[in-house]
């Protein structure tokens, strides 16, 4: 098993109260001073504190506010990254039904004028110029070319 699986483990079967802490002040290579629970990689001191113990302990208040508020942001975050996946998953929709309907469009003017120029009756000469007109106008609004 994967040792952080093996220190949970064994960390919840522990008592909830409390075992003692090693707490090291450091001092870092600028001058700076920390406090950590591991040995100092540089010059350090261990510290011995009188009765100090870690514990399990819920946030406070404030951290309480904090860690919300974190959790709010990132659920909207998450929330307009899903709604821009939708709106560029529509317009590619929309883009392709275009194009599909262009294609469509100009496919029959073809057909219309191929019919035009093999011969037609002459009951059916207006019908055929106005379907030209209205697939033409059709392609000049609406399609790129």
């Amino acid at each position: 098993m994967d040792g952080r699986i093996l220190f949970c483990i064994f960390s919840l079967s522990l008592p909830a109260t409390a075992w003692p802490v090693d707490v090291y002040r450091c001092v870092t290579s600028d001058g700076g001073v920390s406090f950590q629970q591991q040995h100092c990689p540089e010059k350090g001191e261990r510290l011995v504190l009188a009765g100090a113990q870690a514990a399990w302990s819920s946030l406070r208040k404030q951290e309480k506010r904090l860690y919300g508020s974190y959790r709010k942001r990132d659920r909207e975050r998450a929330e307009r990254r899903r709604r821009a996946e939708r709106k560029a998953l529509a317009a590619r929709a929309s883009s392709r039904a275009a194009a599909t309907r262009c294609y469509r469009r100009r496919v029959a003017l073809e057909n219309a004028q191929a019919k035009s120029r093999a011969g037609y009756k002459p009951a059916e000469g207006e019908r055929l110029r106005r379907r030209r007109d209205q697939l033409e106008e059709y392609l000049r609004r609406f399609c790129r070319r």
